[in-house]
């Protein structure tokens, strides 16, 4: 039987709407659902029903700077005192006022998602890396004035066309950034072994979309395994009872649902999968 982590990790969704098309993104191709913007006031349910939140990611599916009431979010999340606040931003919006209220605000991270070599981030992306780059830039000259503490870093999704920038991307990217993040692309193939999502691989995590829909994953972007509404439940009760139960039971069982069952990411050397438990 496959061992149960706290829940002290919500991912929550201020979006699914995107400025961007990117190429490898289910927003541009797939996803189906109603764009929208999460209201304050689930937000704030939401972090009122989670006393033990270690953990809060302020992104999904979508642009998280598309919502106003983003930076109410962020302070709201603090004060209620959840330690390590992280966004992954595509980072075209990111004028002098917006740069300005992240670094003086709570955020603990902040990461840009850049996607291999100039040519390669332009493919898949349809923008110019040269104007994130000096975007990411102004973010860390304003950190470094104001505020240190503020972790900058990059994550590049990994394609089997893309993986030979890994280096070249590591060895440049090092040099600006705190750190440097890679994930492999998710990739419709069977699946063999159950996922960690709904267990918990380090530690119990559920994702909040922006019309209060909980789900147990973010590869969910059509919510067809919602476990409840947030407006409605406590996503806290929602991790312990209920559908998700029977969801890893299912899992378990190797008797994967339909958005499960061929869930994969694509195979590289540069970076292990991040929804399957790893071999030891």
């Amino acid at each position: 039987m496959i061992p149960v982590k706290k829940l002290t990790s919500l991912i929550i969704e201020p979006t699914n709407v995107c400025n961007l098309k990117c190429s490898f993104c289910f927003v541009t191709e797939g996803m189906t659902r109603k764009g929208g913007f999460m209201e304050f006031d689930l937000f704030r349910k939401i972090i009122d029903d989670c006393p033990d939140l270690e953990h809060l990611c302020m992104h999904n599916w979508g642009e998280p700077l598309l919502n106003k009431d983003l930076f109410r979010m962020f302070d709201y999340a603090s004060q209620s005192g959840i330690p390590n606040i992280v966004m992954n931003t595509n980072g075209t919006l990111l004028d002098d006022a917006t740069i300005d209220r992240i670094v003086r605000g709570p955020l603990t991270i902040l990461r840009f998602s850049i996607d291999g070599s100039p040519e390669t981030y332009k493919r898949v992306r349809g923008v110019e890396l040269a104007e994130i780059e000096k975007n990411i830039l102004k973010v860390k000259e304003a950190r470094d004035r104001l505020r240190p503490a503020l972790s900058l870093g990059v994550v590049f999704t990994v394609e089997e066309e893309s993986q030979e920038d890994v280096e070249e991307y590591i060895a440049y990217w090092e040099n600006i950034v705190d750190h440097v993040r890679l994930q492999p692309k998710l990739i419709q193939s069977p699946r063999e072994s159950a996922c960690p999502e709904p267990f918990g691989k380090d530690y119990g995590k559920l994702v909040a979309l922006w019309d209060g829909r909980v789900i147990p994953c973010c590869v969910d972007y059509n919510a067809t395994l919602v476990l409840g509404n947030a407006w409605d439940d406590k996503i806290t009760d929602l991790w312990q009872r209920g559908a998700i139960e029977d969801l890893r039971q299912a899992h378990e069982a190797k008797e994967f649902p339909e958005v499960c069952v061929n869930c994969n990411e694509c195979e590289t050397s540069k970076t292990p999968k991040r929804f399957f438990f790893q071999q030891v």
